[in-house]
């Protein structure tokens, strides 16, 4: 099983008995599911969410095995277009959660902080990134791209010679011509110096968290099991 993103959010929302705390989760959870059952293009994955209680602080990962990943890599034609999607997919699934949780748990956006992480395909696309770039070589990026996927890659037939002959046939970028005044900074070109630079309001916090007393789980582990749930007390 590889990793393919988590998504971490703060509601600075007050404190939730238990039982509230639970039916919420399992709302979201629910909602989330069906979001992603509707919008990534995989034909298997593990779902998991954590919810603690305080303020409410949450946490969700997304998890396949590698060859449902390269299976669904496949249904768009080449390989650097079929990681660029998938990961298109599951970025909006974070961004989906993030603001579904705001509503089930009655917080307003301004009170909600999201942080979320790409997973493996997010590693991947930035290697083929670097290679488009210059900064790698195809051998060098295959070097981490092993390194990446070592666990599971061998017993997906077909990956990594994909991988592999993607990394030496992807487009590059093209080299960026110097322009005469692109030395210069933006506020040397356009004179900021004489104008006078709007103030910025602080963005305001979100209230500290209470302290944590319950953790509620819910998990599925593939399409095919049943959801599971959880109650914690910490």
């Amino acid at each position: 099983m590889i990793g393919l993103g988590s998504t971490e959010f703060l509601l600075a929302v007050p404190s939730l008995p238990r039982l509230e705390l639970t039916q919420l989760s399992n709302e979201l959870f629910d909602s989330w599911e069906l979001h992603i059952e509707s919008s990534l293009e995989l034909p298997d994955y593990s779902l998991f969410l954590q919810v603690e209680e305080g303020s409410i602080k949450g946490m969700a990962k997304i998890g396949a095995l590698l060859g449902a990943v390269y299976f669904g890599i496949g249904n768009y034609g080449d390989f650097v277009s079929g990681v660029k999607t998938i990961r298109e997919q599951l970025s909006a699934t974070s961004d989906y959660l993030a603001e579904h949780a705001g509503r089930v748990f009655s917080c307003p956006s301004s009170s909600t902080t999201m942080r979320k992480q790409g997973g493996a395909l997010g590693a991947l696309q930035r290697l083929f990134i670097k290679m488009q770039k210059g900064v790698l070589t195809p051998d060098e990026a295959m070097l981490q791209a092993e390194t990446l996927f070592a666990n599971e890659s061998a017993a997906v037939l077909g990956f990594l010679n994909d991988l592999e002959n993607s990394s030496r046939t992807c487009p590059r970028f093209h080299e960026q011509l110097q322009l005469p005044l692109s030395h210069m900074g933006e506020d040397e070109l356009y004179g900021v110096d004489d104008m006078k630079r709007p103030t910025r309001l602080p963005r305001p916090k979100p209230a500290l968290p209470s302290p944590l007393q319950f953790r509620v789980e819910v998990w599925r582990e593939s399409k095919k099991t049943s959801k599971q749930t959880k109650v914690i007390q910490l």
